[in-house]
């Protein structure tokens, strides 16, 4: 989060301050959340809440960095129609429990849409090298993320109520180590972009 304050201080394109704002809210989301745990209140109403911001958020800016015009299409009726899924999950399974269903779609949503992204850079012309590239690391890093955590995420109200102190211990290492490298990512991207002048590959 700190890391991606620079975006603001050196004049970084849109995309990323907007993905800066983000990742600060998701931060004050996860603080509050880890308060809730600490004094034994249910956290999974705010995640939910969390989750369904990031999904719709990162949708938007995927929309902004990807140039195909049927996928930006097929991006907003996935920003209109979210919000129907998370309704209805919020009425059909409450929002003291994980929305598994929100999580899933979301989820596959965002490995679509970073599958999409790295098509794109196989695709373009531009010869300059993509490591320079930030939205090439967050895609990387949103793809290992959300497609490693989806399965346990799914499944977590289930795991929960038949192996409790098996999902609280798998959570800790298994999924915040997939967060601590999304993180990593997300440095690695904002502190490429100031490599943005590199000169181009020769053909």
């Amino acid at each position: 989060m700190a890391v991606s304050l620079i975006s603001f201080r050196n004049g970084y394109p849109p995309a990323l301050r907007k993905l800066s704002v983000l990742w600060i809210v998701n931060f004050l989301f996860d603080i509050a959340g880890h308060l809730l745990k600490h004094y034994g209140k249910v956290n999974h109403w705010l995640y939910n809440i969390n989750f369904s911001i990031v999904y719709l958020a990162l949708a938007w800016l995927y929309r902004e960095q990807l140039k195909d015009h049927n996928l930006k299409a097929a991006i907003k009726l996935f920003v209109l129609l979210f919000p129907v899924l998370i309704v209805a999950d919020s009425f059909y399974s409450g929002i003291y429990h994980l929305q598994s269903r929100v999580v899933i779609t979301g989820a596959i949503a965002m490995v679509t849409l970073t599958v999409m992204y790295f098509r794109q850079l196989y695709l373009t012309n531009d010869h300059r090298p993509i490591q320079y590239d930030p939205w090439f690391w967050f895609s990387f890093g949103f793809l290992i993320h959300f497609g490693c955590t989806m399965p346990f995420l799914g499944m977590l109200n289930y795991i929960n109520s038949v192996a409790p102190v098996f999902t609280s211990t798998y959570y800790l290492y298994f999924c915040n180590s997939f967060t601590i490298f999304l993180n990593i990512l997300i440095i690695k991207g904002y502190l490429c972009h100031s490599h943005r002048t590199t000169p181009l590959r020769s053909q």
